[in-house]
């Protein structure tokens, strides 16, 4: 089982070199622990027992808490053999961090860039009942008194599955390493690798890593010696950090049909996680179910006894669905379906009851289906699957157990003719495909039940030869989705049981099939659809009479070394809204309202232009892009609201602003779109108010006091992660606050929740894949900021932005795909 590393016998003390240490492992022994007392319960809930290896040469360690998906622990111990180098990625073996009270696998490693001997192990799912351990951010002096923690075996008092501690003392460190003592009788021995070392806060200041392992069971009776090596951790933060800090991903929507209905399922792609259980959508029963992800909308259609139907899900005003609804035209007895998003047309084909193809259109801008099912052309067909490309809907059916394909020509309503894939599959049971590039990617299950692959490049004009064979067993239905340069598969089987698997088409590989969550059994289909989300941020400030522009990447929270002068007109309030393609800035200068346009991939700028209707005297401003349709709201010269309107699909504004009855006195606006309303946050008196837009009927409802009480707000900002908004405003002490609305249960949070951060003076935040981030102008102008990971309501530490912005008067912060 797991050790900790003896020190080398040859040694003359405890400060040996590294190279000496690595000399003298020892091969692994049975599983002992630090020889102190027994902890007392949920004392040290933040340590795990990790079991490394397979049930013929099992290992046995310790590791620590420090992110509610990761723990820290040593490099030795999720080594093939110890020793031996840690490579980043899936684990080398099959490592479980056993908690008090749950037990997860670790999916993920992450070596540590220095010679230490630390390693981070990311958790399949997140331990949200345990309170992470916090980090020293100093090295202890000598002659310190601190405690170790482990699991395992000693000579005395071994309870197992408990948590023993031992007391040691600090003899010197080094810049990577702590040396130590235990006091008394106590040690660490095997199994206590990668346990905590803490201080007398309880602060973690050192992993545990090898030790002379005097008195430990096992050892020979003449070594006397309890000194022992640590990897500090002090110095370590940014590391940590860095590897724990919220990651980006696109959200799947996932459907499935069985037991009489249909059923919903959400995962963030990031971390690969999905919800705890499936939810049922309502009572109708569903055989073959496609869906399309049209922004924060997502379209599910649907068979139900050989009829086709659709409905609509709100992801972002309500989280409710629409209601059934048949799709005109009246087929009967379908047999399969598919969906292809080109524009703001869903392209829908079926498989009749006669084996043909038929082909619907919706025309989400116009409001309508067309009035028939058009038929194609075809015959014994079963199964059916479309993706879109550009103008184009690559449809790849399967007939008599064969696949073939055709494609459909959007612009001019043409079909190319049937022609068969290369690879001669044959016994092919269901069908699924995804684009990636001008690859089409089609995965079938063929006879024998096994996820089988073909691609077809459109580059080169050509498919591969050979149809390649993935794996799984006892496969039924598939469907899958791009995810950037990968492909999400889902598969039902034989119990009805949803997997998933994920293939990287950088190197054509696959993961193993991994079941989702949820107990869900009996599905007949299931279907999925990904949103792309934001993987960059653009921030604009206004600096000297112009602005100052910054780019990064949400993924890993790098910008640029300098802040980029843009000139143009002496800008002193900011705003901006993503249009899709391009960055719509809108400003206050001398009072008075433009806007501008920003092209972050040419990095092109348009001029400023007023914005028409003659606002004067304007004191703060916001702006939400709906449909092409920009909303802007201003705090006028008395502190009351006013709005306009640029409606870029025909090409104009409205002629005036208009007055928003409602109170006066307000200070600072902020607003996020959600669905088809404005959300609107503002500041008067100090304290924070909401009401909204809806962009349908043009009716604003009423402000409403935002719960928690707060006071003394300085400035606000807004962003959303489904159908919660993200509220955060700096407070009179210059910290920042945020609150949550949950618009789908209709409550915000009982109270304001105090971030940290000092010297604030103006905000603006983004959401991207569950996350929320916050850049603030702090002290001496310089940016900074910090993430929330709304799945599990942590922030990240603050984090500066690179560069000094000369009295910056206004933030605005834009993401991007």
């Amino acid at each position: 089982m797991p050790e900790t590393r003896p020190l080398p016998a040859r040694a003359t003390g405890l400060l040996v070199t590294a190279t000496a240490v690595t000399a003298g492992l020892v091969s692994a022994g049975p599983a002992q622990a630090v020889t102190g007392p027994e902890a007392p319960a949920d004392r040290y809930a933040f340590t795990a027992a990790l079991a490394v290896g397979n049930e013929t040469n099992p290992r046995g360690c310790t590791a620590v808490l420090v992110d509610p998906r990761w723990v820290l622990t040593a490099a030795s111990c999720l080594a093939t053999t110890p020793g031996s180098p840690v490579s980043a990625g899936k684990p080398a073996l099959k490592t479980t961090a056993t908690f008090a009270k749950q037990a997860r696998d670790i999916v993920e490693v992450s070596a540590s860039a220095t010679d230490r001997d630390l390693v981070l192990g990311r958790l399949a799912t997140p331990v949200t009942d345990v309170v992470p351990v916090k980090l020293a951010t100093t090295a202890p002096a000598d002659g310190v008194n601190l405690t170790a923690a482990g699991f395992g075996r000693t000579k005395r008092d071994w309870v197992p599955g408990k948590v023993h501690t031992g007391a040691f003392t600090t003899n010197s460190s080094d810049a990577g390493t702590l040396s130590i003592t235990g006091k008394g009788t106590d040690v660490l021995c095997k199994g206590d690798t990668g346990g905590p070392l803490l201080n007398a806060t309880g602060e973690l200041v050192g992993i545990n890593s090898r030790s002379w392992q005097g008195g430990c069971l096992g050892t020979d009776v003449a070594e006397t010696r309890t000194g022992a090596i640590a990897a500090r951790t002090d110095n370590v933060g940014a590391w940590i950090s860095s590897v724990t800090a919220p990651r980006t991903g696109n959200q799947v929507s996932l459907l499935a049909g069985g037991n009489g209905a249909m059923w919903s399922q959400f995962g963030y792609l990031g971390y690969g996680e999905y919800g705890q259980s499936w939810a049922k959508v309502n009572g109708k029963d569903v055989s073959r179910v496609a869906t399309v992800r049209d922004g924060d909308t997502l379209r599910a259609y649907a068979i139900v006894d050989g009829r086709v139907y659709g409905q609509d899900l709100d992801l972002a005003a309500n989280g409710r669905w629409s209601g059934w609804g048949e799709v005109p035209g009246g087929a009967a007895g379908a047999k399969d379906i598919a969906a292809s998003q080109v524009g703001t047309s869903v392209h829908v084909q079926i498989v009749g009851a006669d084996g043909n193809l038929y082909s619907q259109v919706a025309d989400y801008r116009a409001g309508r289906w067309n009035n028939m099912w058009t038929a194609v052309g075809a015959s014994g067909l079963t199964r059916v699957t479309s993706v879109p490309a550009g103008p184009l809907v690559r449809v790849q059916a399967v007939a008599d157990g064969r696949v073939y394909g055709r494609d459909f020509d959007t612009r001019n309503g043409r079909w190319t003719p049937w022609g068969e894939v290369p690879g001669k599959a044959s016994g092919v049971k269901d069908i699924a495909s995804s684009m990636i590039g001008n690859n089409v990617q089609v995965q079938i299950v063929g006879g024998d039940g096994a996820l089988w692959t073909q691609s077809g490049n459109y580059d080169t004009g050509r498919w591969n030869d050979a149809w390649s064979r993935v794996g799984g067993t006892g496969l039924t239905n598939i469907t899958s989705a791009p995810s950037g340069n990968a492909v999400e598969l889902y598969a039902t089987d034989a119990a009805g049981k949803v997997n998933n698997a994920r293939l990287d088409t950088a190197t054509g590989t696959w993961s193993a099939f991994q079941e989702l969550r949820g107990g869900i059994s009996a599905t007949t289909d299931v279907s999925a659809a990904i949103q792309a989300a934001p993987s960059k941020v653009t921030l604009a400030a206004t600096v000297n009479n112009a602005l100052s522009l910054q780019t990064g990447t949400l993924a890993t929270g790098a910008f640029g070394a300098n802040w980029n002068t843009v000139g143009g007109l002496p800008i002193t309030h900011l705003t901006s809204a993503d249009t899709g393609n391009t960055i719509r800035y809108v400003g206050v200068a001398g009072g008075r309202v433009y806007d501008r346009e920003y092209n972050p991939t040419t990095n092109v700028w348009g001029s400023w232009n007023e914005v028409p209707g003659g606002a004067a005297g304007v004191k703060d401003l916001s702006a939400t892009m709906i449909d092409n349709v920009l909303y802007v709201q201003i705090v006028g010269a008395h502190g009351d609201l006013h709005t306009q309107v640029g409606d870029y699909n025909a090409g104009r504004w409205n002629d005036r602003w208009a007055a928003v009855p409602g109170f006066t006195g307000l200070t600072s606006l902020t607003s996020v779109k959600a669905g088809p309303y404005v959300r609107l946050y503002g500041i008067a008196g100090g304290k924070v108010y909401g009401r909204d837009l809806d962009t349908r009927s043009n009716t604003w409802n009423n402000w409403g006091d935002i719960p928690g009480g707060f006071t003394g707000a300085k400035d606000i900002t807004v962003s959303r992660v489904g159908a919660t908004v993200q509220i955060q405003v700096i407070g009179s002490d210059g910290a920042l606050y945020s609150q949550a609305g949950d618009y789908f249960a209709g409550a915000f949070k009982p109270s304001w929740t105090k971030i940290g951060g000092s010297g604030l003076t103006r905000l603006s935040s983004v959401s991207a894949a569950g996350n929320t981030n916050v850049y603030a102008i702090g002290a001496g102008g310089k940016v900074q900021s910090t993430t929330l990971d709304t799945t599990l309501g942590n922030w990240t530490a603050w984090r500066q932005v690179p560069g000094t912005l000369p009295t910056p008067s206004d933030l605005t912060a834009t993401a991007t795909r």
